[in-house]
């Protein structure tokens, strides 16, 4: 078997702008599959990150009766003992860096001309702005916890709707726990602006102690939202999430927690099904590559016949030959494939240390309301980059199998003709 690894090497060497031609397309192909799952994966990172840090936190706390009827968002089958709920949660494990209670609640908000429905919500300011990265979203004003009593922050895509700004008022009606509809006035203290559509369309926040009097509520919460700290890639934060939610839930077995791969399962499930289709494009570029291998070979082989007469006549087996010119299959196929994952490497490196802005990449068009925006960072993978290299070598070899088994078919009469 040495024997035929240095002839293959040699005829591999010999045929040098074949060679690397072949190599050249397997390079590409593998080098820009592993680009498209690190892009892949930084741009889900970028979604559930935006999810965690402005809508729905690592873990969501509420009560089973809450989550049956959460559309409706009502004003009843709140968390009971909030504060001592939030003290367990806090002190349950390391990973939970901040807690903080919430109520929403479906409202109309006007500017005396036109009215928009908005889903509210109550927080408490500091602890909130601990769990979620609003206060630095803000574009105009100042957060809540700066504000004075009866302000309300709003997002910039319902600022612009209303024609409003900071200091201006805005009117608030709501049902209350009583079942009738309450209203108020509240002057804007800020405009937030946030990669979340839903937030900067319809978003209003305001602090627990004017959502109580204007529904008529007693530090009802609906919901606790927990922060943790940042894991270093998105399935460890999922794993982690899920890890720390079943610890909650241990010790606050009346309520229903809920991790964020909980919260974000239907974008998880969409995540599933794309991953999928993203591995047609390495099949499409490694498919052509295997088209180069088979005629990088098969014209060795024909340029080669009284080569193959010659060893045949010194006695070497049809099995034999078929071997060699595999060989030489995977041995272009191991260059392209280490060559791909160098290549696919150093573009992660890239999109890792310098990311691509999303603004710049997709401008404004409308992908569904996902949460898109900011800069997306890739993510190493390594599992992709064993998938790519072993795909390479795989591809390789039944693309080799092809011409070499017509190699391995030449009768010696017949190829010592050309002699």
């Amino acid at each position: 078997m040495g024997t035929l690894w240095k002839i293959a090497l040699r005829n591999v060497l010999r045929h040098k702008r074949r060679t690397i031609i072949t190599a050249i397309v397997m390079t590409v192909g593998i080098g820009l599959f592993i680009m498209m799952d690190s892009m892949l994966v930084g741009m889900d990172r970028m979604t559930i990150d935006n999810m965690v840090d402005y809508t729905e936190s690592s873990i969501k706390v509420r009560t089973p009766e809450y989550v049956s009827n959460l559309q409706g968002t009502p004003l009843d089958h709140g968390v009971p003992a909030a504060e001592i709920a939030l003290r367990k949660i806090m002190a349950a494990d390391s990973h939970v860096t901040a807690v903080a209670p919430r109520m929403n609640f479906v409202a109309s908000v006007s500017n005396y001309e036109d009215s928009i429905p908005v889903i509210a919500t109550a927080v408490d300011p500091a602890r909130d702005g601990a769990v979620f990265k609003l206060p630095e979203s803000l574009v105009k004003g100042i957060w809540l916890n700066k504000a004075p009593a009866g302000s309300i922050v709003i997002g910039a895509g319902l600022a612009e709707e209303l024609k409003v700004s900071v200091g201006d008022y805005l009117l608030l009606s709501a049902s209350t726990a009583y079942d009738n509809v309450n209203a108020n006035e509240y002057p804007i203290a800020g405009i937030l602006s946030t990669p979340m559509p839903n937030i900067n369309d319809a978003g209003v926040f305001m602090a627990f102690a004017d959502a109580d009097e204007l529904l008529g509520t007693s530090g009802f919460v609906s919901e606790i939202v927990v922060a943790t700290h940042r894991a270093a890639s998105m399935q460890t934060m999922l794993a982690e999430s899920k890890a720390l939610a079943t610890k909650i839930q241990a010790i606050l077995p009346g309520l229903k927690v809920d991790s964020i791969s909980d919260l974000a399962d239907d974008y998880l499930a969409m995540r599933a099904m794309k991953s999928k289709f993203s591995y047609v494009m390495i099949l499409v570029v490694l498919l052509i590559a295997g088209v180069g291998i088979v005629n990088t070979i098969l014209m060795s082989v024909y340029a080669r016949i009284r080569e193959i007469g010659v060893l045949r006549a010194y006695g070497m087996s049809p099995p034999e030959i078929r071997r060699l010119f595999t060989i030489e299959g995977i041995i272009i196929g191991f260059v392209g494939s280490v060559g791909g994952v160098l290549f696919g490497m150093a573009l992660v490196w890239y999109l890792i240390a310098t990311g691509i802005p999303m603004g710049s990449l997709i401008g404004k068009v409308d992908m569904g309301g996902l949460p898109l925006t900011g800069t997306m960072y890739g993510e190493w993978n390594p599992a992709t980059m064993a998938f790519g290299f072993i795909f390479g070598l795989v591809v390789a070899f039944i693309a080799a199998r092809i011409p070499a088994k017509r190699a391995a078919k030449l009768e010696v009469t017949d190829a010592l003709r050309f002699v």
